[in-house]
């Protein structure tokens, strides 16, 4: 059960990683071609609409794989000097208040999204609906969830394995 956690997690944070690396190049793409265009008098219609739904995603879907990379601001220094024990009850605890946050967070997300939907809600010069953005981001919030509890699951298991009390 915890490899197929830990398996479908990591894979979720992987595809979402590739979308949101593709959603980045797409927008480097169109600036780019922006700045081209305006050079020549014809800049791409709904770009700033287009790069802000975009940034959206590439934050969101970049989220589980960073964290599952460990690639976020830690604070090792101090939990080196502490006990085994002390070092995974902080483990555990930030974790577990993190899955806490991101499902309140992803549940959010996904009302949000409802709204939008219902509403109809759409950028103003392209008629871009918001809320496929943020079903996006609200599953990416809840694949982060599924990543911390693996996190936790492992944590205590390789305790368990290496014998410590």
């Amino acid at each position: 059960m915890v490899k197929l956690l830990t398996l479908y997690s990591g894979r979720l944070g992987t595809w979402m990683e590739i979308v949101a690396g593709t959603a980045l190049i797409g927008v480097m793409v169109l600036i780019g071609s922006d700045i081209v265009g305006r050079l020549f008098g014809c800049p791409v219609p709904g770009t700033y609409e287009i790069v802000s739904l975009a940034g959206g995603l590439i934050i969101g879907l970049a989220l589980p794989a960073t964290s599952r990379a460990k690639g976020h601001v830690a604070t090792d220094i101090l939990l080196a000097r502490l006990p085994e024990k002390s070092r995974l009850f902080l483990t555990v605890t930030t974790r577990l208040i993190g899955i806490i946050l991101f499902l309140l967070a992803a549940y959010g997300m996904v009302s949000m999204g409802v709204r939008f939907k219902e509403s109809g809600e759409v950028t103003a010069e392209l008629s871009l609906s918001f809320y496929y953005v943020v079903y996006a981001i609200g599953g990416a919030f809840f694949v982060q969830t599924l990543i911390l509890l693996s996190e936790i699951i492992e944590r205590i298991k390789s305790r368990k394995d290496t014998g410590i009390p």
